[in-house]
């Protein structure tokens, strides 16, 4: 009897941030030859500066909250399998207008239907649960306890150095500049290398996580990949005090410009997110000094 050898598909995974990093940890486990490539060093592109607040609460429609629902459910048994701690303890958000609290009762009683454990509290429960919170002018408030944040850092390096430990090739400071594509019996078109310099790697698949690089590595196949910029900043403390009792995540009032969260890490820096006054109604916009001072300001 002739016995056959089943090759593993080679993968190779561009942009070594939180999405490459999970992609290429979970394609070892089952079982295939990765190589992972990042242009500069693991975790220092969008996943330093992502707020990475594991949640399905503003994911619409119903297909998107199920997807994040799951992935939600996931991350206790991906955070065991990397030996990484995740904070858990859920989001707390309040309204400062009553048109504001009407929409958290909204949100809340669809997420409801949907089966996701969110629930209205009042002033005198926000402060039970956090008695440092100054919520000035809360209406209302909606907190979520199934929800939590984890430290990027912690993910990619765990995952690195368990692709490392599974066999897999590590490529960092190494650009991709093109890839090799051949026509398939079916008809569309597949990769069969990428390009580096002068190099080749061949593969049966690429998967593409390379942050806001990625419409430009999609268009080196010739494969358009829209992509919405909007301006943000992002601040991280040097340690503090404990700031929350029982959260996780802290999102200032939706009714209120700018938009602004906070959540701690397990060494006491927080980090500060804030988008721009009227982000989302101008896509492709740049950000200043000037901008980044007054989300600083407000928050």
């Amino acid at each position: 009897m002739a016995n056959f050898t089943l090759r593993k598909p080679h993968i190779v995974v561009v942009g070594a941030g939180i999405l490459g990093c999970s992609v290429a940890f979970h394609a070892a486990r089952r079982g295939a030859q990765i190589t992972l490539v990042d242009a500069a060093t693991p975790g220092q592109g969008a996943t330093r500066l992502s707020f990475a607040w594991i949640n399905a609460y503003g994911k619409e429609p119903f297909n998107y909250h199920d997807l994040n629902r799951r992935s939600l459910d996931m991350w206790a048994r991906f955070a065991r399998r990397l030996g990484i701690e995740i904070t858990w303890g859920g989001e707390l958000r309040w309204a400062v207008t009553q048109a504001g609290a009407d929409d958290l009762v909204s949100r809340a009683r669809q997420l409801q239907s949907w089966g996701y454990p969110t629930r209205l509290v009042d002033g005198a429960e926000v402060a039970r649960m956090e008695p440092e919170l100054n919520a000035e002018g809360l209406v209302l408030a909606s907190y979520s306890d199934l929800e939590g944040q984890v430290n990027t850092a912690d993910v990619v390096t765990a995952a690195v150095a368990a692709l490392t430990q599974a066999g897999a090739e590590i490529c960092m400071q190494t650009a991709v500049t093109g890839f090799e594509l051949a026509q398939t019996k079916a008809g569309p078109q597949t990769v069969r290398a990428v390009q580096i310099g002068d190099s080749r790697i061949p593969c049966d698949a690429v998967v593409l996580a390379g942050g806001a690089d990625t419409a430009q590595l999609a268009g080196l196949t010739g494969v358009e990949l829209p992509q919405y910029h909007t301006f943000g900043a992002t601040i991280i403390t040097k340690p503090l005090p404990r700031l929350f009792q029982n959260i996780a995540v802290l999102h200032s009032p939706r009714d209120k410009q700018p938009h602004v969260n906070f959540r701690q890490f397990a060494d006491g820096s927080v980090m500060v997110q804030g988008s721009g006054r009227d982000n989302y109604s101008q896509g492709d916009r740049g950000g200043d000094d000037a901008q980044v001072a007054q989300i600083v300001a407000d928050a």
